[in-house]
């Protein structure tokens, strides 16, 4: 039966033990955070919410949760509080700034979780505050399951956790429930960079490809050809190949041009160079194409003709003074890859 707080005498924090059955609370009721609410609750917890939008906490009540009136009250029930928020300044607002924030209500011993894909600087500020509380903390966005992918819980696809690893270990059973991987990514903030990186590539390959149809339609192509093209070719089956880069990348293959590459950077500019003529014929702009043939322009004049295309990642590497070396096992396309969690980057 759900409750409000108020008809309700609860143990602080202290009174319990993460071991038994922690409580969680959840502020932020919108995607996220209210299918969160929603799993935690399923999975026989006690949830307590707040939303600053009525509505939002309603639908999660008529689950078993409990309203409460705002993030301090919120903190002061719960053992685990997570934030799932819009963006760093709704955060910083619920948790340190506004009208009984949750600052107010935490107590030595609670966990606090920022699921907000948030900034680094932000998360840091929130950390260094909680640190003074006496209260831990992770940043743990999470990487959820949109339209055209699987996850195997039906929640999301991964949780990119970060901060203290005795923390992490504490919190990683109820992590587990949200998503198909849980990934630990380093100290505090490394979650949250995370995150912003993968979003960034997959914004980058949503234009390509919006390039790439937009340049079949204006020449006549059928979407449905140039889409199952699209999926069904390598890309669809790893997109940057992905999939791929232990073996042609983090190895150092590339390096290596007696490896006999079948595909070599200079018959991919060709292959480039013949798309970016096709698009000027038709009158169809491809900035990120474009971009992409300089890349293999450059590499081309470096002496990198002979090598396997993957070398021109080389350029990016050069610019970013870091290698990407690893040994690492090459994993097929599959909706639960294994965590790659020895990668690194070593300094040039």
């Amino acid at each position: 039966m759900s409750q409000n707080i108020n008809s309700l005498e609860m143990e602080t924090p202290g009174d319990r033990a993460l071991t038994t059955h922690p409580v969680l609370g959840i502020i932020g009721c919108g995607n996220i955070g209210g299918r969160q609410a929603a799993n935690f609750l399923a999975h026989g917890y006690q949830v307590y919410v707040y939303d600053i939008n009525p509505e939002r906490m309603a639908e999660v009540q008529h689950l078993g949760a409990m309203i409460t009136n705002s993030c301090a009250e919120l903190a002061a029930c719960c053992d685990i509080i997570f934030t799932a928020l819009p963006t760093p300044a709704d955060v910083i607002t619920a948790v340190l700034e506004g009208t009984q924030n949750l600052r107010e209500g935490l107590r030595p011993g609670s966990i606090y979780i920022d699921m907000t894909t948030n900034s680094p600087e932000t998360v840091l500020r929130l950390y260094e505050a909680m640190e003074q509380l006496g209260v831990e903390m992770l940043d743990a966005p999470i990487n959820d399951c949109p339209v055209g992918t699987h996850s195997q819980k039906g929640m999301a696809l991964a949780v990119l956790a970060s901060g203290p690893i005795s923390t992490f270990e504490r919190v990683k059973p109820i992590l587990q429930l949200m998503a198909d991987q849980v990934l630990y990514c380093g100290e505090i903030g490394c979650g949250t960079r995370c995150k912003l990186i993968h979003n960034a590539v997959n914004a980058v390959a949503v234009q390509a490809v919006s390039e790439g149809i937009t340049l079949g339609l204006a020449q006549g192509i059928a979407l449905s050809t140039i889409w199952d093209v699209l999926r069904y070719g390598s890309f669809g089956q790893s997109a940057g190949d992905i999939h791929g880069l232990p073996y042609y990348w983090f190895s150092r293959r590339c390096d290596d041009p007696s490896q006999h590459p079948a595909f070599t950077v200079k018959l991919l500019h060709k292959d480039l160079q013949l798309a970016v003529d096709m698009a000027d014929q038709y009158n169809v702009p491809v900035p990120h194409i474009s971009l992409t043939v300089k890349d293999y322009e450059q590499a081309q004049q470096q002496g990198w003709s002979d090598y396997a295309t993957t070398k021109v990642r080389c350029l990016q590497e050069e610019r970013a003074n870091v290698i990407a070396k690893a040994d690492l096992p090459v994993t097929p396309s599959h909706p639960n890859p294994a965590p790659l969690e020895d990668f690194y980057q070593q300094k040039l």
